[in-house]
Order: C-alpha cells, then structure tokens, then sequence
C-alpha cells in the first residue's frame, strides 16, 4: 500500500476520492486545496475520514507529516502541472501527474529530467493505457492485417461552453491556462493512437477557433501506409467510437476514449464473422492507473515508469504539432 497526498478539490478529485479511498493499494493521507476551498477540503476529509487537509500546497510540502507520504497525486488545472509538479520532486515526492501532463513537450523533457535526477517516480495518470480493454485491444491489432484507417472520436458538450459563449472565459476554454478541446479531450485519443502505433509522420489539427482557443477539432496523424483521425468536441456531442480498420478486418469500440468501456467488436472481412470480446470491467476507470503506479512504488520499477515517461513526452510532441498547425499558442510556450 501507498500513502497518496491527493491535490485539488474539483469534480474529478470529488467523483474519484470514494474510488481510492476503497482501494487496498491506495491510502489517501492527506487532502490539499485552496483557500477558497477551505470548506470543501474540511468536508472531504472528514466524508473520507482522511486525516491530514491542507488549504496551501508549499506548506504541505514542508511540513514534517508529508515524509510518511509516498507520492502526490496532482489534479489542478492545466497550467499548474508543471510548476507544481516541480515543487513536489524538489521536495522528493513521487509524482503522478493528471493529463494533460504538461502544458508543452519542454516542460514534460524538464520534469522527466528533474524526476530523474532525484531518483523520482514521475508518471501521466492517463486511463485509457492501464486499461485492461486497451490490452485487449493491442493483443487483437495483428488479427487486422495492415492498418490502414484509424478513427477516435470523444465529443461531450460542455457544461462550461454556455458561460463560454455568453462572453466569459473559463479555464478550460482560455489559452492562457492551456485549455481548449485539444488538451481536455482529444489528448484521450491521441494517447490511444500513439500507445498503439508509436510516432507519425506528420501531424495536423484542424480546429474550429473561437476567442483563440478551440472549442473542436480533428487531429489527422499521418503514419506510414495509413491514416488517423482524432476528434474532440466541447461545443457539441456525439457517440464515442473508436475504430481501426485493417486489411483482413476492423476493430470497434462504442465508448469514450477515457473510460475504455463495453466489449471490442473484431469483424473479420474473409469470414464475414462478427466477435463480440468482453473484458473485465473495473469498478471505475482510473482503478488500473492507480494500482500500476502504486505498483511501480512498491517495486520501484524504474523500467515501467520510463516506458510511460516515453509515451507521454510522444505525446506532448504531438500536441506541440497540433496546436503550432493550428495557431494555437500558451504563454507556457514562451518558457
């Protein structure tokens, strides 16, 4: 068992603390937010009987009790990660770091550097690659033959996007916090696409813009001998479907590239069979991240680890693209 610092206090901290605090491998020691927050981190402390709750991140940090504590656990918005990521390794704490895991490749090479330096555990709390179904789904690839068309689509409309177009500015659709539907959503399919198929040839985003951030867009990856595209939506919603289509048959999943839920469906063209593959469903969709890393504390497997550092930097490259081709630009960039 690990003992996790947990920061932040919105909707993901608040729909996952009932998740962790049922786990075996998990124990959430202490809780951190704002001062804004103060009533809420007093309130979740004592629902989930968490025995330490802080209102100021560096005096958590400093303080005697965090030497018992294994890692911190960062969900803060995304102009954060970095910064606060990088107070916890000088601090010697572990790191598991939501997604987007920073808010531009030079700052992820940064972190991953300083995590190395100091021996540190550093990963992306990113779902869809601890997910038993994405196993499932890279054991069924070679049934496919050549790839040949790749398709991911999470739209869900956001309940931020009428404040958005009454005329204010909320965090996840301002450039100057790193949001927009590349980094919330689509981030989700191009961490499935990459883990699969590893780096593309070419990289573009094709967004709809409003206020210099995009509400939606299409990220076309161009790999060798096949094509990708990646959708993410905001500002409208859809059925999530994730789709790879090969030569000798395709693979289909109806669901959100976040949750991995459902069966695959593997369809064979020569046959013209249909499949229907189940996997065993987790309770809850982060379930299998926070168990691999607490695994990889407990074993202190660095190997893992710098396999999941790998992908994320790949993917923080990928967004870099997108968003340059799309004239999308943070203040972080100019770090």
């Amino acid at each position: 068992m690990i003992r996790l610092a947990v920061t932040g206090t919105g909707m993901l901290v608040q729909e996952i603390l009932p998740v962790l605090t049922e786990m075996e491998e998990i124990e959430v020691a202490a809780l951190c937010g704002t001062g804004r927050s103060e009533d809420t981190v007093k309130k979740l402390c004592i629902q989930y009987d968490i025995p330490m709750g802080f209102t100021d991140y560096q005096h958590m940090l400093r303080t005697e009790e965090l030497k018992e504590i294994d890692a911190v656990y960062l969900a803060v918005p995304n102009d954060l990660h970095y910064s606060m990521a990088a107070e916890a390794l000088e601090a010697g704490m572990n790191v598991f770091l939501e997604k987007p895991f920073t808010s531009n490749a030079k700052e992820a090479e940064k972190l991953i550097a300083l995590a190395g330096k100091k021996r540190l555990f550093l990963a992306e709390a990113i779902s869809n690659q601890y997910s038993p179904v994405y196993a499932t789904v890279r054991k069924l690839l070679p049934k496919l033959g050549n790839i040949r068309m790749v398709n991911c689509n999470f739209s869900q409309y956001s309940s931020r996007y009428d404040r958005f177009l009454s005329g204010e500015c909320p965090r996840v659709f301002d450039p100057k916090y790193s949001g927009g539907a590349l980094m919330d959503l689509n981030c989700y399919n191009l961490h499935f696409a990459a883990g699969l198929f590893g780096k593309p040839v070419q990289v573009g985003y094709y967004a709809n813009m409003d206020r210099g951030i995009d509400t939606s867009g299409t990220v076309h990856l161009q790999y060798d001998g096949f094509q990708c595209l990646c959708t993410g939506a905001k500002d409208c919603s859809g059925p999530g479907e994730l789709l790879i289509q090969g030569t000798k048959g395709y693979l289909l999943l109806q669901t959100k590239a976040n949750v991995l839920e459902g069966p695959v469906i593997l369809h064979d063209n020569r046959t013209g069979e249909t499949k229907v593959i189940e996997t065993e469903k987790e309770s809850h969709r982060v379930v299998p991240e926070f168990r691999a890393f607490a695994r990889m504390l407990e074993e202190k497997d660095y190997e893992q680890c710098t396999a999941r550092q790998e992908e994320t930097l790949l993917v923080c490259r990928i967004l870099d693209q997108a968003r340059q081709s799309a004239g999308i630009c943070f203040p972080a960039d100019e770090r």
